[in-house]
């Protein structure tokens, strides 16, 4: 169970400086097209690439926010309730969440697939193979379902469920 759980953490480390990457590209692309702005001219990519970049910074960035528990939740009624009860409670949402979620990763599944079988292209001038920004969304949303897992498998075994101090895993893992 350890190893699962270090493998988890792992990939999610690994979307989540995908995620910073594609922040910096974003920024890149969008400092490229004010500067060409600037000079009266315009890149038709830009907007659509940075478009793609923010959707999948979201999807990469969702697992790693429910691994160090800074996903936005409500937490009113969890500090309401006992410890036991905060767990019990925590545990179910876990569990609602990781079947909503896996109804998400298999639509975009079948989409990512359904766009690479079809070649299906971007109807802007790029003609990007949509695919290819799926993927990535893809990718976040398999590790938003990943990064769930192993919450409800900490939570369910008494672990630490998160931490948010330099990303340093736990002591009990």
């Amino acid at each position: 169970m350890d190893l699962l759980l270090k493998q988890i953490d792992r990939l999610s480390r690994l979307a989540e400086t995908t995620a910073v990457a594609l922040i910096f590209g974003y920024c890149a692309l969008m400092l490229v097209e004010v500067f060409a702005r600037a000079q009266a001219q315009s890149f038709s990519f830009t907007w659509e690439y940075s478009q793609y970049a923010m959707a999948a910074v979201f999807a990469l960035g969702a697992g790693p926010a429910i691994r160090t528990g800074v996903h936005v939740r409500i937490s009113l009624l969890l500090n309401a309730l006992p410890a036991r009860g905060r767990t019990w409670l925590d545990a179910f949402a876990n569990a609602v969440a990781l079947i909503v979620v896996g109804a998400i990763v298999w639509a975009m599944c079948s989409k990512t697939g359904t766009s690479f079988t079809r070649n299906t292209l971007a109807t802007s001038v790029s003609k990007t193979p949509l695919w290819i920004p799926q993927a990535l969304v893809l990718w976040g949303m398999a590790q938003l379902w990943l990064d769930l897992l192993a919450r409800l498998i900490r939570c369910a075994t008494g672990r630490q469920c998160e931490w948010r101090h330099d990303d340093a895993e736990p002591s009990n893992v």
